[in-house]
């Protein structure tokens, strides 16, 4: 089973495991309380590992814990409140005591709110330096290094973000379809697109936005495909192969990697005990390597010069993950 299946990734300069262990271990690992509305906190990605070593980097593991409260109850149950304090004293309610009224409310609803948990991992390969976070939100990721930051420090880091990515995946599809290259060339190097595509074109700003999308059919032949292109689709979100490395997912035109998926291994024929945790750590080194030879393409291809971090950033060089 794929362990990484979705990424947003970054090119980050992580502190060393040894000293990211400590920095973690001294965080709190508390649960939620009763009076907080958030709280987000990192726990074991491995086993009792804070931070789960792999031969060719590390994972860590953020834990996110929300109160659900329906948007506007806090709002109604003050207003509630309020009407009756005022009706019974005959009199309105100054500031101070609104405001008072309110935290109180606020602090009675949080104490009784459902709480939803959700668990963001990230993994790190130290060579290439890229981060690679299981989500497709922004958000996460911003929850994610936020409390990194807070408990390591100053980390260099930056998204990496193709600007040009839809127009040049829309050229070479096309490219690809009409064979214009040759029978020789790949337009997607060692890429291969699947069967599957959408595609959406605005004919100008305030017209409606139209979206087509292809699936089971194979990009390569599609004529219908090739003729939306030309009349000014683009291509939004495209699904490829990466034979290298047995593994297919979806590219999004904002450089976001969606349903990744790597084909299974053969079984150990040693007749040997499962070793749950090193069959992990192995897998994990599988898939990060080759997300990190889908993202070293992809930046070849459309010509994108990877950021090179300093080995001493200054404030004016650190960066924060774009939303």
């Amino acid at each position: 089973m794929t362990i990484l299946k979705n990424a947003i990734v970054l090119k980050a300069r992580l502190p060393e495991i040894a000293l990211l262990r400590q920095q973690l271990a001294a965080a709190e690992r508390g649960e939620i309380a009763e009076t907080e509305f958030r709280r987000d906190a990192f726990v074991p990605a491995l086993a009792e590992e804070m931070v789960a070593e792999f031969p060719s980097g590390f994972a860590l593991c953020l834990r996110c814990e929300e109160k659900i409260i329906p948007k506007g109850t806090i709002a109604e149950a003050v207003f509630k409140r309020v009407t009756e304090l005022e009706t019974e004293r005959g009199d309105l309610l100054d500031d101070e005591e609104r405001d008072q009224l309110n935290a109180d409310v606020s602090m009675e609803i949080c104490k009784k709110a459902f709480v939803k948990t959700k668990y963001i991992r990230a993994f790190y390969h130290v060579e290439s330096e890229f981060l690679f976070i299981d989500t497709t939100s922004p958000g996460d990721v911003s929850r994610l290094m936020g409390t990194l930051v807070k408990l390591a420090g100053k980390i260099q880091t930056v998204t990496i973000h193709i600007s040009g990515v839809k127009n040049g995946v829309t050229t070479r599809l096309r490219q690809l379809i009409a064979a214009e290259l040759g029978d020789e060339v790949r337009p997607f190097g060692q890429l291969e697109a699947d069967d599957m595509a959408r595609i959406r074109r605005q004919l100008a700003p305030g017209e409606p936005i139209e979206v087509i999308t292809y699936k089971g059919t194979w990009l390569a032949e599609n004529d219908e495909v090739l003729a939306q292109l030309a009349d000014g689709f683009e291509v939004e979100e495209i699904g490829m192969s990466y034979p290298p490395a047995a593994m297919t997912f979806r590219l999004t035109h904002q450089f976001r990697f969606k349903g990744i998926d790597f084909a299974p291994q053969e079984p150990d024929e040693n007749g040997g005990e499962v070793d749950g945790i090193h069959d992990w750590r192995m897998n994990v080194m599988r898939e990060v390597e080759g997300m990190v030879g889908v993202v070293t393409e992809l930046c070849d291809l459309m010509e994108y010069e990877q950021p090179v971090l300093d080995e001493a950033a200054d404030d004016g060089a650190e960066q924060e993950p774009a939303e």
